[in-house]
Parts: C-alpha cells; structure tokens; sequence
C-alpha cells in the first residue's frame, strides 16, 4: 500500500512539475516568421498612382514582411515587425499640380515608391483557453510605429488633361518618416513550423504641406490601406 501511494505521489509531483515547465514554456516561447503582403491604398490619389492590381502587366502593389515575437501567455503576444514595399509601376494617371497659370498636369511616365514601416504589435487571443474551438488560433491586434517612405517620379508636363500641348519633363522626390498604425485581424498556428493569414488596416498620415513637390506624397491625404498577408511562422 505504501508503494502504491509513493507511486502516485511521485506520479502527482512529476505531472505537476511537467504542467508548471509547459506552462513557463509557453510563457517564454519566441517565434519569427516572414510574410507576403497585398496592398490597397484608400487614398483615391495614391490608389490612381499606385493601383492594387496594375492590368497592363499582372502585377499586385505587395510587401514583404518580417516578424520576431514573444508569447507572453496563452492569449497575448508582442512583436517587432518590419516589413518593405517597392514599386516602379504606376496607373498611368495624371494629376494637376501647382495653382493658377502654374497649374499643369502631370502623367508620370517613371515612379519609384518604397516604404519600411517598424512597428511593434500587441495581439491578443480572445478563444485562445477554449483548446477545441476552431477559433482558438484567431487574434486581434494593434500596432504603431514609425514609416520611411521615398518616392521619386519622372512626369511629363502638359497645359491640361487633354494632353496635347506637352511642354517639358520633370523629375522630382521626396523621403521622409511619418507615423504607421495597424488594426489586425488574423489567425496563426505556433507549431514548430505554422502558417497564418492576416487583414489589416493601416494609418500613414502624410505631413509634407511646408514645401510643394509633384508627387503623389503631396497630392494624397494619406498613404492609409487595407492589406492581407499570408504568413510563415517559425517557433523556437
């Protein structure tokens, strides 16, 4: 009887001492990931410059993400999350620019637009205890940070929208930082190797009213959009 009652001592020890590592475990888990990102800029300036889906070549306005987090529990989690996006396409859109007798219209016949936002995330995970849910792997989170943002254009000239008195070519470009703020919506596995799917919309106020340049920087109200990222996860 007393062998019977240290094996289920030991037994209780053992199993309480395995749930408090695999809790700590989980507590102190860091993972990474890389992702791939659609953008669509809401701003109809900026959206008319740089388009989701450019038809004349197939190609969609994208972004490369990066990620490093920590898993501070079972439903929060921070992480650092840079991420780049170029383009040298463009929606063959003009835009007026200037005021007066000084106000042409521009169509870009060269762009160039990169962007590296740095943003820390917080994401939490409402149904995460409920272990049978198929919810259990969904968050919501928010982000902010900072944005570098450069952009050049090469645009030709002309009197009016008609576009038939060209009168010269101009080249212009502009860099800066501005704020970056996210909302999210996801879900994402932390198995050794997972996979996420992530929407999200972004905040990028655009400030660069001291000076007048014709670029779309200046012409937007903001460089805000809706994205969705398909997400490679890797945890250690």
């Amino acid at each position: 009887m007393k062998k019977i009652i240290l094996i289920l001592f030991i037994f209780l020890v053992y199993g309480s001492s395995y749930s408090q590592i695999k809790q700590r475990s989980l507590s102190t888990n860091v993972y990474a990931g890389i992702g791939y990102k659609f953008v669509y800029l809401t701003d109809p300036d900026a959206s008319d410059a740089y388009p989701f889906f450019q038809l004349s070549n197939g190609d969609f306005l994208k972004e490369i993400d990066g990620f490093l987090g920590v898993i501070l529990n079972e439903s929060y989690c921070i992480e650092f999350a840079p991420s780049y996006l170029f383009t040298n396409k463009n929606g063959n859109e003009g835009f007026y620019f200037g005021q007066g007798t000084s106000r042409y219209f521009y169509v870009p016949s060269q762009t160039m637009l990169s962007a590296v936002p740095l943003n820390l995330r917080f994401k939490f995970y409402p149904f995460a205890k409920n272990y049978s849910s198929s919810l259990s792997k969904v968050y919501l989170g928010i982000g902010a940070g900072m944005m570098y943002v450069s952009e050049e254009i090469t645009s030709k000239v002309y009197t009016d929208d008609t576009e038939f008195n060209y009168l010269y070519a101009r080249t212009a470009d502009n860099d800066f930082w501005t704020g970056d703020y996210e909302f999210l919506l996801g879900v994402g596995s932390f198995s050794k190797i997972g996979f996420g799917f992530e929407l999200s919309y972004r905040l990028v106020p655009l400030n660069n009213k001291s000076e007048s340049k014709p670029l779309i920087s200046y012409t937007a109200s903001n460089f805000n959009s809706i994205n969705f990222a398909a997400n490679i996860i890797f945890s250690f």
